[in-house]
Parts: C-alpha cells; structure tokens; sequence
C-alpha cells in the first residue's frame, strides 16, 4: 500500500556523502522524492556546506573530519534527526573513514527503527556484519561480491561462489536468513533474489551487475518498507517489481 496523502508518507533521513562525493545522497534523494516519501532529511558533512550552499533546504550539516567524511563528533546531533525520522537510508559514497565506520555502527546499535543500506555504506561495516546482522528492521542491497564478503566475514561455512547455481543460493538464503535479523537483496544469474526471514522470492530481470541497480532499489524499498512496517518482505518484492 502507498499513502494517497504526502503528509501521512512518513519521514525518511538520508545519510551519505562526503566532499568528494554527492551523487549517491542526492540520487537517493531524488528517487525517495518521486516514489512519494512524506518528508526527507539529508544528513552530510558540514565541508559540503560550501558545495550545496541554499540549494538543498533539506541538508543538514555534521560535523566532518579534515578529509570531509562524517566525524565520530556528529554522532548525538545524528542521533536527534534519527529521532525524527521513521526510517533511514544509508544509500553510500561515505568514504572509508574510520571514524565514519565507528559512526555508523553507533547508529546502527543506538537507532531501532528501519534502516536500508547500500553500497559502500555496507562496505564500511563489511568486517563486522554482525553489526548489520545482528540488527532488527535492516535491509541490506547488496551485490553478490558483497555477499559473500559478508557471508564469510560472519564465520559461515559455506562458501559463495560467481559459478554456483541459483537453487543452492536460494537453499542458502532460505536458511541463513531464519539465523539472522536482516533482510537481503542481492542479485545473481540475472535474478533478484529477497531473503527475509526465510522467505524467499526470485525475479528474472534484463540486467546484470554491471547495471547500478542498487541504489535505485534501496531507495524505492525504503519508502514502501516505511509505509508497511508489518510486511517487510511484501514490501520488497513490490520495490523490486518496480525496478523490472
């Protein structure tokens, strides 16, 4: 179900971006916007303030570090716009600071609400997945080679491969995803594959991995996660529906 009305849409915060780069958070923001969000916030180091300058009403600026990724300083003022919003989305071009990762994760344990990640929002707390893992209300859109990386960073056995077929991957996700919290996205063979608790649903598409496809997708599945909370893996199979 999409809201008819803007003003009960819900509030989404946006987290991304350093002063190298915008495009993710500002992509993010112009498809959260067409799908039919309620209310956005974008969160991003105060060093593109001077980049974004009155352009972007609804920016706000953290504190950043001497390079112009997030500061592990902005966390508390982070934390209150999480407050306010409903849901969040990490759509990534956030550098690979450690003190953004140490951010991050912070946020991720402080914040109990929906939270989609993607990109190389996932890549910085790619060593510790149990921080994504371990987590309620997580949406990981990852790519395969992400998967894995995960996969094995979380200690399982089996092993992920390019050359493995799609079955064994379902029988896979089918099983891991009753261990662990999060939901899954990842694409393979051509397939998008939703994992969420078990549940499996696969769709053919015309793409492959060289299409950037993730981005979109958090983005559409961070509004309809939003609007229905009680139907996760409903709610995903409708973003990728939307995406084929």
């Amino acid at each position: 179900n999409k809201p008819e009305r803007r003003d009960h849409a819900g509030k989404l915060l946006i987290i991304g971006g350093d002063l190298h780069n915008l495009s993710a958070p500002a992509s993010a923001f112009e498809a959260v916007k067409k799908t039919g969000i309620g209310r956005i916030k974008i969160a991003l180091p105060d060093k593109t303030k001077r980049l974004v300058g009155k352009t972007l009403p609804e920016a706000v600026f953290l504190p950043s570090t001497s390079t112009g990724e997030f500061s592990q300083e902005g966390e508390i003022e982070l934390l209150d716009q999480a407050v306010w919003a409903d849901s969040i989305l990490m759509p990534g071009d956030n550098g690979r600071n450690s003190q953004t990762t140490i951010l991050f994760e912070d946020i991720l344990r402080a914040y109990n609400d929906l939270t989609v990640l993607t990109r190389d929002a996932v890549d910085i707390l790619i060593n510790n997945p149990e921080t994504m893992f371990g987590r309620e209300r997580t949406t990981l859109i990852v790519s395969f080679a992400q998967l894995q990386k995960l996969v094995k960073n979380y200690g399982e056995p089996t092993a992920l491969t390019f050359s493995m077929d799609l079955v064994k991957l379902v029988e896979f996700l089918h099983l891991f995803t009753q261990k662990i919290k999060a939901s899954i996205v990842t694409l393979h063979q051509n397939q998008l594959i939703v994992a969420v608790g078990g549940k499996i649903s696969t769709t053919k598409v015309a793409f492959d991995e060289s299409k950037h496809w993730r981005l979109e997708l958090a983005s559409t599945a961070a509004c309809y996660q939003t609007w229905n909370p009680l139907k996760p893996f409903e709610a995903l199979i409708q973003a990728v529906y939307l995406q084929v």
